[in-house]
């Protein structure tokens, strides 16, 4: 049985990637499905990493990958090639393109987990800048042979218990001004 984690679109916001490695500690996996918008690659150390369409820096990531975890094929996309007309038409056939039976991707920033037949798509949403009434979160994935259970957890920090906290991060700030 392995676990796997997964996260996307912390758009600059470096400790959350920290932050979740420590609190998913026991995990066998970490996949980062892009939009890191790290000018330093060391962040993603320990992650199979892809790249989003912020990852300038990171030229050297592909934007699309195959893994297989115990019994099943995975395939990791950030989903901004998706479009969004036609959309699981395009998931769909990309999977199959690529002989998996799940996506994992981002770039909605809103996570969702759709089962549809013998197919996954799973999002993990953002762990940054949500786009969703869930909040900022991230996936674990439970695979066990072929069987595959996946949950969308809430990442909440341990500074946001303490409300009264004066010291902002330049990320807190940025994300107070323009979102």
């Amino acid at each position: 049985m392995k676990k796997v984690v997964v996260m996307s679109d912390n758009h600059g916001d470096q400790e959350a990637i920290e932050l979740i490695k420590e609190y998913e500690a026991d995990a066998d996996y970490f996949i980062h499905l892009g939009d890191s918008c790290s000018f330093d690659d060391r962040v993603l150390e320990g992650c199979i990493a892809i790249r989003g369409n912020n990852d300038w820096p990171l030229d050297h990531l592909p934007y699309k990958a195959t893994i297989k975890i115990e019994g099943i094929n995975i395939l990791m996309a950030h989903g901004h090639q998706y479009g969004y007309y036609n959309r699981e038409e395009s998931m769909m056939y990309d999977l199959e393109e690529h002989e998996c039976t799940v996506l994992l991707y981002g770039h909605t920033h809103a996570p969702v987990i759709d089962h549809i037949g013998d197919y996954y798509f799973i999002n993990p949403g953002s762990t940054s800048l949500p786009r969703s009434a869930f909040g900022p979160s991230y996936a674990i994935l439970t695979i066990n042979g072929s069987h595959l259970d996946a949950e969308i957890v809430k990442f909440v920090r341990d500074e946001e218990e303490d409300e009264d906290s004066d010291d902002d991060s330049w990320f807190d700030i940025f994300k107070d001004l323009f979102f």
